[in-house]
């Protein structure tokens, strides 16, 4: 997903992914042999149930997750154990999405299995709207950082303003509050855990650099430091709302404040890096050459099936525990 990241130039140390170091292994799984790069990742769907509604969310579009009929507690927690314990070897990073992860009463149950079997969590995606509710006298967010959810929680915030926020996102003004926001970000200070906003990129919200600008410098006062802005799936029926971020790039390259030093390329995206006063803001174009052969994303969705998460290829079904 084409992106733009500011990352203050003192938080660059927390990175947990370089773009540009990359290999293909192979893993066997149901007596098949599949290639997968080496910084493939399991994309977890705690639930596919989300308390928002944005028109833009590609979950609600992608027809697995849609479909998927969600298990009952004791067979998805006996699904997640055996694919865990399948991957032991390899160890891929895992990505915590949904639907909307912070309402589900697995996820703390989940977060304790994944830290009990030696894996590590790069990304939680989240709305933030839960993150304060309490699971057995703690707080969500509280149990995240007791099972090592450190790096890359992605809080997804579409305005600086709660009521434009809650109407692009169709979410309630009482789940999604910079009050709230303010709580977490000064809980996540405190505790080492990496709090980033994650903006689309909308006409009717943040649409250009100043949009950009503005946005990074409320949140950075709010206490969020490291804030992402994301160009849309380009879907023929969402024209309405997709705005072009080569627009912005091109912002970028001809504003005198931003200092180009550094290109990379990687597996999936050229990076462009710039200087901008005390941050680093990196530009990711995606170079659309991925092999479909080889996996870079295992998918585990709510109805016990496990995907290549990339041409949609089933590798397994659920098992019978029983």
């Amino acid at each position: 997903m084409n992106t733009i990241k500011f990352t203050p130039r003192n938080e660059m140390r927390k990175e947990t992914s370089n773009v540009e170091v990359y290999k293909i292994d192979e893993i066997e799984i149901d007596n098949k042999t599949y290639k997968y790069y080496s910084d493939a990742q399991i994309s977890l769907y705690v639930t596919k149930k989300c308390n928002a509604s944005c028109s833009f969310c590609m979950n609600r579009l992608e027809n697995r997750c849609i479909k998927a009929k969600e298990l009952d507690d004791k067979k998805y927690y006996e699904m997640l154990s055996y694919y865990l314990d399948m991957f032991k070897e390899i160890k891929p990073w895992i990505t915590i999405t949904g639907g909307e992860p912070t309402i589900s009463k697995r996820l703390v149950p989940i977060l304790k299995m994944i830290k009990e079997k030696g894996y590590k969590i790069r990304t939680f995606s989240t709305n933030g709207s839960h993150l304060l509710d309490r699971y057995e006298g703690k707080y969500i967010i509280q149990y995240m950082l007791e099972n090592n959810v450190l790096n890359n929680v992605n809080i997804s915030r579409m305005a600086i303003n709660d009521e434009d926020n809650s109407k692009l996102m169709k979410i309630s003004k009482d789940e999604s509050r910079n009050k709230d926001l303010k709580v977490i970000s000064t809980y996540a200070d405190a505790n080492n855990i990496e709090i980033r906003l994650s903006c689309n990129l909308l006409k009717d919200g943040v649409k250009n650099l100043d949009d950009i600008l503005n946005y990074k410098e409320f949140y950075n006062n709010l206490g969020i430091k490291t804030v992402m802005f994301r160009e849309l799936i380009p879907l023929p029926y969402k024209k309405d709302e997709y705005v072009n971020i080569d627009d912005v790039f091109e912002e970028i390259e001809k504003s005198e404040e931003f200092e180009l030093i550094r290109v990379m390329e990687g597996l999936y995206y050229t990076v462009k890096v710039y200087n901008y006063k005390d941050y680093v803001v990196k530009c990711y174009k995606e170079k659309g050459t991925m092999d479909k052969k080889v996996i870079r994303e295992f998918v585990i969705y709510p109805d016990g099936k496990l995907d290549n998460g990339f041409d949609n290829e089933t590798l397994m079904e659920m098992r019978d525990y029983e």
